[in-house]
C-alpha cells in the first residue's frame, strides 16, 4: 500500500511537469484509484463496517481503472504517431535541404562551364588563330621555335579548358548517359595509370532524371579519386545495374589499402577530406542507401541503392 501510494503521489508531481497532458493525467488518475484499492483492501484489518462491499469496491475499482489505462493508451499513441509524423517531415525536410544544396552546386557548376566553355575558348581560339597567321618564313629559327611553341602551349590550355569545364558540367552525361560518361572518365583518369578499372554494366544507355545521373557519377567520381589519391589500389571494379524493384545499384570495389573500421560517413575527422560525407549526402537526398565494407589492408567495398 505504502509503494502504490508513492507511486500515486510522484504521478500527480508530475502533471505539472507534463504541461498537463491529457494521457498523464489520466494514468496519475489510475494510480491514484490503484492506491485507494490497496487502501480499502487495508482497511478491511480494523474496518469491520459492511455498508459498501470491499469486493464490490474493488471490482468498481478495477473497471474504472481499466477505462483511464485503455484511454490514456489511446491518447498516448496518438503523440508516438505525432512523433513519427515530426519524424518523416523533419527526414523529408532534410531530403529537400540537400537536393536544394546539391542542385544549387551544380546549377553553379554549369554557369563557371558555360562562361569558360563560350568565354574563354573562343579567346585561345582566336590568340591561335593570330598567332599562326604570323609568316613563320620570314622568321629566324629562334622566333620560329617561340611561335610553334605558344600555338602547342596553347592548343593544351584549350583541352585542359575543355577538360575542367567538362568536369564541371559532363556534356557526355548530358548528351549519351551515364554508362558513356563514367567510361570516358575512367579513361581519362587512368589513361597514364598502371591501375586497371573494370566496368561491369547492364544499363546500357537507358537515361535516367538528371538529378539522379549527376549525383551517381559525382559519387563514382569521388570513389575514384579516393582509390587514386588514398587507397594505392591497383584494381578497381564498378559495377552498374537496375534490380526489377527499379532500384539502381552501384558496387565498387578496391584492392587498395582500405580503412579502419568506424571511419565511414564522418565518424573519424581525420577521414574528412575523402569524400565519405559527401557520397552519404548525394545518396541521402536521393533517398537511397549506401554501406560500406572495408578493413585495414583488405580493401574497400561500397553498395549503393537509389530508386530510379
Amino acid at each position: 500500500m505504502i509503494i502504490q501510494l508513492s507511486t500515486a503521489i510522484v504521478a500527480v508531481s508530475m502533471v505539472r511537469r507534463t504541461r498537463y497532458n491529457v494521457s498523464w493525467i489520466l494514468i496519475s488518475i489510475a494510480f491514484v484509484l490503484m492506491a485507494l484499492e490497496r487502501l480499502v483492501e487495508f482497511s478491511s484489518f480494523f474496518w469491520q463496517t459492511k455498508i459498501i462491499a470491499k469486493e464490490e469496491v474493488n471490482s468498481w475499482l478495477g473497471i474504472l481503472i481499466s477505462i483511464l489505462m485503455l484511454i490514456s493508451l489511446y491518447y498516448i499513441r496518438q503523440i508516438f504517431n505525432l512523433q513519427d509524423q515530426l519524424e518523416a517531415m523533419r527526414k523529408t525536410s532534410e531530403k529537400r535541404m540537400l537536393m536544394g544544396i546539391i542542385q544549387g552546386e551544380e546549377n553553379a557548376r554549369r554557369t563557371i562551364a558555360g562562361d569558360l566553355h563560350d568565354g574563354m575558348g573562343p579567346l585561345l581560339s582566336s590568340v591561335k588563330m593570330i598567332i599562326s597567321s604570323a609568316d613563320t618564313k620570314k622568321m629566324n629559327p629562334e622566333n620560329r621555335k617561340i611561335v610553334e611553341q605558344t600555338c602547342t602551349v596553347i592548343d593544351e590550355a584549350i583541352v585542359t579548358l575543355r577538360e575542367i569545364s567538362n568536369h564541371l558540367s559532363p556534356h557526355l552525361l548530358k548528351n549519351f548517359g551515364l554508362v558513356k560518361a563514367i567510361e570516358t572518365l575512367t579513361k581519362q583518369l587512368f589513361a597514364n595509370s598502371p591501375i586497371k578499372v573494370v566496368l561491369h554494366s547492364d544499363i546500357s544507355a537507358k537515361r535516367y532524371n538528371y538529378d539522379v545521373e549527376i549525383n551517381v557519377y559525382r559519387i563514382v567520381t569521388e570513389l575514384l579519386n579516393n582509390s587514386v589519391k588514398h587507397a594505392g589500389a591497383e584494381t578497381i571494379e564498378l559495377g552498374l545495374k537496375e534490380e526489377l524493384n527499379h532500384r539502381l545499384m552501384v558496387d565498387y570495389r578496391d584492392d587498395g589499402k582500405g580503412m579502419k573500421p568506424g571511419c565511414f560517413f564522418g565518424q573519424d575527422p581525420s577521414f574528412s577530406g575523402m569524400g565519405l560525407d559527401n557520397i552519404y549526402s548525394r545518396v541521402t537526398s536521393l533517398d537511397g542507401s549506401v554501406s560500406v565494407d572495408s578493413s585495414q589492408g583488405k580493401g574497400f567495398y561500397a553498395h549503393i541503392e537509389i530508386p530510379v
